[in-house]
């Protein structure tokens, strides 16, 4: 009979060591860093990298990943309003975090100088819409969106007021303005009685 032999299972402090150094040199070196690099930063060999991330690419998605949108609770409040709530306050409490939100707005404005990083931005976002969706798909089986919902659409409205406020520094908003931002998307801003045919 032929035993399998299985590896020696991931060890924790190494995987944070990674992610540590892969951190710090995003704010040092941008997409430049190198494997060589996070290794040595990190203390362990450039092999014990690669088991971990395939490529360079693979390796600053998944901790964006884990320092952002791997850490924003999905909920399941039993309503759509209730689930974006609960959704985008997780998001800010994220956000609110001065070295997340620091290395936030590093990687935005990085993806408007390189286009590696813009396509980096790119698939960061489609990951996190996949995250989301059961929010929306459980919204569209509830009635409170129709099935054509555009709700990539959606999500990078929320995504585009972080990123301005990202951008100029400005406060995070308080619950007040996100129940604000999520009622106006999901039923507008316009006053109904100062419509006009």
């Amino acid at each position: 009979m032929t035993v399998l032999r299985r590896g020696r299972p991931p060890d924790p402090e190494v995987d944070a060591a990674i992610h540590q150094a892969v951190i710090d040199l995003l704010f040092e070196r941008g997409f430049e860093m190198t494997f060589d690099e996070v290794a040595a930063r990190a203390g362990v060999g450039r092999a014990t990298v690669f088991r971990r991330f395939p490529t360079k690419r693979e390796m600053i998605l998944r901790v964006m990943a884990q320092v952002s949108f791997d850490r924003v609770d999905i909920p399941d409040t039993g309503s759509l309003r209730g689930d974006l709530l609960a959704l985008v306050a997780s998001v800010m409490a994220v956000l609110g975090e001065p070295r997340t939100r620091t290395l936030a707005r590093h990687f935005h404005a990085e993806a408007c100088r390189d286009d590696a990083f813009a396509g980096l931005l790119r698939t960061h976002l489609d990951r996190r819409l996949e995250r989301i969706a059961p929010v929306f798909a459980r919204g569209i089986d509830r009635d409170e969106l129709p099935p054509a919902a555009d709700t990539r659409l959606l999500a990078d409205l929320v995504s585009g007021m972080v990123a301005v406020r990202l951008a100029t520094d400005a406060p995070l908003p308080d619950p007040a303005q996100i129940a604000g931002m999520v009622d106006g998307l999901l039923h507008g801003f316009a006053n109904p009685q100062g419509a006009r045919g």
